[in-house]
């Protein structure tokens, strides 16, 4: 089943929409970006500088769209939407001049299609949202944000967050490798909600190994968080609890090495898989003697990886 990911934006928020897709995309979520305060000449501009900056497929939503894996939908803020399965569909809203992100999100809790929500840092110039996202938060939806709160005031973040509505918060760069969607696991048939799955740590200075192991995880039912260093992975770790982490052998700031001798502090039982693309045979013999699970060497199918899989604690 599809998985959407509505993006909010508003002032602000549009100079971290290409630091948010600049990676790859997921082909099994379809992306919805509000773009608020901004009239129709300004978003087809918006679109075209996207389009042409991070090279994805970026669709306006006319009076119907249909929502497609590996794209960015926008949505115009002249007409109000509802869903019809996997389309978007022009609805009547009476009383609303402009898309409602109440009308919006209070329609997104009627559909079976797991969601989550992006907040990128902007002004909030009124109350519209809040409502809406209560009811998607109190399905149990995730709602993560930026950590780049900039705008001096009403920013949506902290008025989210003095709600109790805001999650995580991450850099834009980062954040969708962040995501979980509720209602379903990550093959789209339903499941093991995302609170009792386990949950791994993935830790690589490589972006596109991040995504393709956190992919890999998510697949078979495993919630992911990433790390792109290991002193990132240190920080996370003390203040979070994981099942198991990945931890590539080679990266800058703190390697692999540095990583396993700070965790026999602070987490000394937790299990850890060491995965290399070089072939060191001193520095893999230094990470075995931290009695960590096993070394694979990158890239690595998923078989291996199961057969090093730990149970949970």
């Amino acid at each position: 089943m599809l998985k959407i990911c509505f993006v909010l934006s508003s002032i602000g928020g549009p100079r971290m929409l290409s630091q948010l897709f600049a990676g790859p995309l997921r082909e099994d979520v379809a992306y919805v970006v509000i773009q608020r305060m901004a009239g129709a000449g300004l978003l087809d501009v918006l679109v075209e500088c996207l389009r042409e900056e991070v090279n994805h497929k970026t669709r306006i939503a006319g009076h119907t769209l249909e929502l497609c894996g590996g794209s960015i939908h926008f949505l115009p803020n002249e007409r109000n939407y509802g869903f019809q399965g996997d389309k978007l569909v022009a609805a009547d809203a009476p009383g609303h001049s402009r898309l409602s992100l109440d009308l919006l999100f209070g329609a997104a809790t009627g559909i079976a299609n797991p969601r989550a929500v992006v907040v990128l840092s902007g002004m909030l110039t009124d109350d519209d949202g809040i409502s809406g996202l209560a009811k998607l938060s109190a399905e149990g939806v995730p709602i993560v944000g930026t950590l780049e709160s900039g705008t001096p005031v009403f920013d949506m973040i902290d008025q989210f967050r003095s709600r109790g509505l805001m999650g995580d918060l991450f850099p834009a760069k980062y954040l969708l490798e962040h995501l979980e969607f509720s209602g379903r696991d990550a093959s789209g048939n339903g499941g093991t909600p995302a609170a009792s799955r386990p949950k791994f740590l993935v830790a690589d200075d490589e972006e596109q190994v991040r995504v393709v192991v956190g992919e890999m995880l998510r697949q078979h039912g495993i919630a992911v968080e990433t790390a792109a260093d290991g002193l990132d992975a240190v920080r996370k770790i003390q203040k979070g609890k994981f099942d198991a982490l990945i931890l590539d052998l080679n990266m800058p700031e703190m390697d692999g090495i540095k990583t396993l001798e700070a965790l026999k502090t602070i987490d000394p039982t937790l299990p850890i898989i060491v995965v290399t693309g070089m072939d060191d045979p001193a520095k893999i013999q230094a990470a075995k003697e931290y009695n960590v699970l096993g070394v694979l060497q990158k890239p690595f199918p998923w078989e291996k990886l199961r057969r090093l899989m730990p149970h949970l604690r």
